[in-house]
């Protein structure tokens, strides 16, 4: 019986050790596995930007006026605060203030160079109508438009219309 007592005696705090050692394996496991979860993305809306040039005019003379319209489309989820903004003009003047076209219909003043028609949701669309004058004889005049997103203040997706001048 002392040799029994002597061998318990051993073994009780042995099997306390790798308890222990058990325990703190599955809870740094389980910490570690907690923290490489990543968390449940937020839902981005998604912006569509078109353009096209009014008549479809593919050519012009020097000193006409040439008008572009540039369309976001919110196409989901969610919606947003998403500005039309004039980034870049070449070979042409911007003649007056663009017409910014909310949703609804309505026209209205632009804070120059950008149209903030509000909050666009999910298939609404507000456009950016731009009248510009040819300058120079030859080469291309065109608009660049990018949508600018008042929240994360990213600027994309940028399209650029061209017209050839001669």
């Amino acid at each position: 019986m002392h040799v029994l007592g002597k061998r318990m005696k051993r073994f009780i705090p042995a099997l306390g050790s790798v308890a222990g050692a058990g325990l703190l394996a599955v809870t740094v496991t389980s910490a570690s596995a907690a923290t490489l979860r990543a968390p449940a993305p937020a839902a981005v809306p998604v912006f569509a930007l078109r353009g096209s040039v009014a008549g479809g005019v593919k050519s012009i003379g020097p000193e006409l006026a040439l008008t572009f319209v540039f369309t976001e489309t919110g196409k989901g989820p969610g919606s947003a605060y998403e500005d039309l903004n004039i980034t870049k003009v070449t070979n042409a003047r911007v003649s007056g203030y663009p017409a910014c076209v909310s949703p609804d219909g309505s026209a209205f003043d632009p804070d120059y160079p950008a149209c903030e028609p509000g909050l666009i949701a999910r298939g609404q669309s507000a456009s950016m109508v731009i009248t510009a004058h040819v300058r120079g004889v030859s080469g291309k005049a065109s608009v660049r438009v990018c949508l600018h997103n008042e929240a994360t203040q990213i600027q994309a997706p940028c399209k650029t219309l061209s017209v050839t001048i001669g």
